[in-house]
Protein backbone atom coordinates (compact mmCIF):
# COMPACT_ATOMS: atom_id res chain seq x y z
CA UNK A 1 0.00 0.00 0.00
CA UNK A 2 1.21 3.37 -0.98
CA UNK A 3 1.55 6.18 1.71
CA UNK A 4 -0.30 9.31 0.54
CA UNK A 5 1.20 11.36 3.46
CA UNK A 6 4.98 10.76 4.44
CA UNK A 7 6.50 11.65 7.54
CA UNK A 8 8.40 14.53 5.68
CA UNK A 9 4.99 15.69 4.31
CA UNK A 10 3.75 16.11 7.87
CA UNK A 11 7.19 17.70 8.92
CA UNK A 12 7.13 20.25 5.87
CA UNK A 13 3.31 21.19 5.85
CA UNK A 14 2.78 24.71 6.02
CA UNK A 15 -0.64 26.20 6.11
CA UNK A 16 -1.75 29.28 4.22
CA UNK A 17 -2.61 32.01 6.61
CA UNK A 18 -5.70 33.46 6.71
CA UNK A 19 -6.69 36.63 8.15
CA UNK A 20 -7.97 34.71 11.40
CA UNK A 21 -4.86 32.20 11.04
CA UNK A 22 -5.01 28.70 9.64
CA UNK A 23 -7.24 28.00 6.92
CA UNK A 24 -9.84 25.33 8.93
CA UNK A 25 -10.64 23.60 6.01
CA UNK A 26 -7.16 22.87 4.54
CA UNK A 27 -6.14 21.88 8.40
CA UNK A 28 -8.89 19.53 9.03
CA UNK A 29 -8.64 18.08 5.24
CA UNK A 30 -4.54 17.51 6.49
CA UNK A 31 -6.21 16.32 9.73
CA UNK A 32 -8.31 13.91 7.97
CA UNK A 33 -5.91 12.18 5.92
CA UNK A 34 -3.08 12.04 8.47
CA UNK A 35 -5.62 10.01 10.39
CA UNK A 36 -6.58 7.79 7.93
CA UNK A 37 -3.08 6.93 7.12
CA UNK A 38 -2.18 6.43 10.44
CA UNK A 39 -5.47 4.40 10.71
CA UNK A 40 -3.95 2.72 8.19
CA UNK A 41 -0.83 2.34 9.49
CA UNK A 42 -1.59 1.32 12.62
CA UNK A 43 -4.16 -1.62 11.23
CA UNK A 44 -0.97 -2.53 9.00
CA UNK A 45 1.09 -2.61 11.90
CA UNK A 46 -1.30 -4.82 14.12
CA UNK A 47 -1.69 -6.92 10.87
CA UNK A 48 2.35 -7.19 10.74
CA UNK A 49 2.54 -7.49 14.57
CA UNK A 50 -0.33 -10.20 13.99
CA UNK A 51 1.23 -12.24 11.37
CA UNK A 52 4.72 -11.95 12.77
CA UNK A 53 3.54 -13.45 15.95
CA UNK A 54 1.92 -15.91 13.86
CA UNK A 55 5.19 -16.91 12.14
CA UNK A 56 6.86 -16.60 15.49
CA UNK A 57 4.26 -19.50 16.62
CA UNK A 58 4.81 -21.34 12.97
CA UNK A 59 8.82 -20.81 13.31
CA UNK A 60 8.83 -22.13 17.07
CA UNK A 61 6.49 -25.08 16.34
CA UNK A 62 8.57 -25.40 13.40
CA UNK A 63 11.16 -25.11 15.77
CA UNK A 64 10.34 -28.01 18.31
CA UNK A 65 9.23 -30.76 15.64
CA UNK A 66 12.85 -30.25 15.08
CA UNK A 67 14.40 -30.62 18.30
CA UNK A 68 11.57 -33.98 18.43
CA UNK A 69 12.89 -35.00 14.92
CA UNK A 70 16.38 -34.78 16.44
CA UNK A 71 15.64 -36.48 19.54
CA UNK A 72 13.73 -39.62 16.83
CA UNK A 73 16.58 -39.69 15.31
CA UNK A 74 19.09 -39.58 18.37
CA UNK A 75 16.74 -42.46 20.08
CA UNK A 76 16.63 -44.68 16.91
CA UNK A 77 20.29 -44.34 16.60
CA UNK A 78 21.03 -45.28 20.15
CA UNK A 79 17.94 -47.99 19.84
CA UNK A 80 19.77 -49.23 16.15
CA UNK A 81 23.23 -49.39 18.66
CA UNK A 82 21.42 -51.16 21.25
CA UNK A 83 19.77 -53.82 19.39
CA UNK A 84 23.10 -53.75 17.09
CA UNK A 85 25.15 -54.62 20.45
CA UNK A 86 22.48 -56.68 21.27
CA UNK A 87 22.65 -59.22 18.40
CA UNK A 88 26.64 -59.05 18.79
CA UNK A 89 26.10 -59.72 22.02
CA UNK A 90 23.73 -62.96 20.90
CA UNK A 91 25.96 -63.66 18.38
CA UNK A 92 29.29 -63.82 20.26
CA UNK A 93 26.74 -66.46 23.02
CA UNK A 94 25.51 -68.84 19.79
CA UNK A 95 29.31 -68.67 18.72
CA UNK A 96 30.74 -69.84 22.01
CA UNK A 97 27.69 -72.06 22.84
CA UNK A 98 28.48 -73.27 19.37
CA UNK A 99 32.52 -73.83 20.05
CA UNK A 100 31.28 -75.24 23.57
CA UNK A 101 29.48 -77.71 21.92
CA UNK A 102 31.80 -78.47 18.90
CA UNK A 103 34.43 -79.05 21.63
CA UNK A 104 32.32 -81.60 23.53
CA UNK A 105 31.16 -83.16 20.57
CA UNK A 106 35.25 -83.70 19.28
CA UNK A 107 36.06 -84.92 22.69
CA UNK A 108 33.13 -87.65 22.90
CA UNK A 109 33.91 -88.64 19.41
CA UNK A 110 37.68 -89.07 20.54
CA UNK A 111 36.75 -90.43 23.44
CA UNK A 112 34.55 -92.90 21.47
CA UNK A 113 37.11 -93.46 18.63
CA UNK A 114 39.41 -94.99 21.42
CA UNK A 115 37.19 -97.12 22.86
CA UNK A 116 36.19 -98.33 19.36
CA UNK A 117 40.24 -98.44 18.81
CA UNK A 118 40.58 -100.14 21.97
CA UNK A 119 38.09 -102.87 21.21
CA UNK A 120 39.58 -103.68 18.11
CA UNK A 121 42.93 -103.90 19.48
CA UNK A 122 41.02 -106.48 21.83
CA UNK A 123 39.32 -108.33 19.36
CA UNK A 124 42.42 -108.62 17.51
CA UNK A 125 43.98 -110.21 20.76
CA UNK A 126 40.68 -112.31 20.97
CA UNK A 127 41.45 -113.63 17.53
CA UNK A 128 44.94 -113.87 17.78
CA UNK A 129 44.73 -116.00 20.69
CA UNK A 130 41.44 -118.19 19.17
CA UNK A 131 43.75 -118.85 16.26
CA UNK A 132 46.41 -120.35 18.47
CA UNK A 133 43.91 -122.23 20.41
CA UNK A 134 42.74 -123.49 17.03
CA UNK A 135 46.20 -124.42 15.47
CA UNK A 136 46.80 -125.57 19.04
CA UNK A 137 43.79 -128.12 18.73
CA UNK A 138 44.60 -128.70 14.87
CA UNK A 139 47.99 -129.62 16.03
CA UNK A 140 46.16 -131.97 18.76
CA UNK A 141 43.90 -133.20 16.25
CA UNK A 142 46.71 -134.09 14.06
CA UNK A 143 48.94 -135.83 16.68
CA UNK A 144 45.75 -137.61 17.35
CA UNK A 145 45.69 -138.97 13.42
CA UNK A 146 49.35 -139.46 13.49
CA UNK A 147 48.90 -141.81 16.44
CA UNK A 148 45.85 -143.64 14.92
CA UNK A 149 47.38 -144.16 11.81
CA UNK A 150 50.62 -145.24 13.63
CA UNK A 151 48.76 -147.69 15.33
CA UNK A 152 46.33 -148.50 11.90
CA UNK A 153 50.14 -149.39 10.54
CA UNK A 154 51.16 -151.29 13.67
CA UNK A 155 48.45 -153.01 14.03
CA UNK A 156 48.54 -154.40 10.34
CA UNK A 157 51.55 -156.16 9.79
CA UNK A 158 50.25 -157.93 13.19
CA UNK A 159 46.81 -158.78 12.38
CA UNK A 160 48.62 -159.74 8.55
CA UNK A 161 51.53 -161.68 10.29
CA UNK A 162 48.72 -162.90 12.82
CA UNK A 163 46.74 -163.91 10.46
CA UNK A 164 49.55 -165.83 8.13
CA UNK A 165 51.03 -167.28 10.77
CA UNK A 166 47.34 -169.00 11.77
CA UNK A 167 47.22 -170.48 8.29
CA UNK A 168 50.47 -171.76 8.34
CA UNK A 169 49.52 -173.16 11.79
CA UNK A 170 46.68 -174.72 10.19
CA UNK A 171 48.03 -175.75 6.98
CA UNK A 172 51.60 -177.33 8.55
Amino acid sequence: MRLRITPLDVQKREFSRKWRGLDPIEVQTFLADVAEDMESFARQNAELESRQRSLEQENEEHRERERILKQTLLSAQQASEDIRAAARHEAELIVREAQDSSEKLTHNALQRSAEIEKAIHELKIHRANFRLQLQKMIELFQQVLDFDRDEDDRERPLSYMTRKASKEETSG
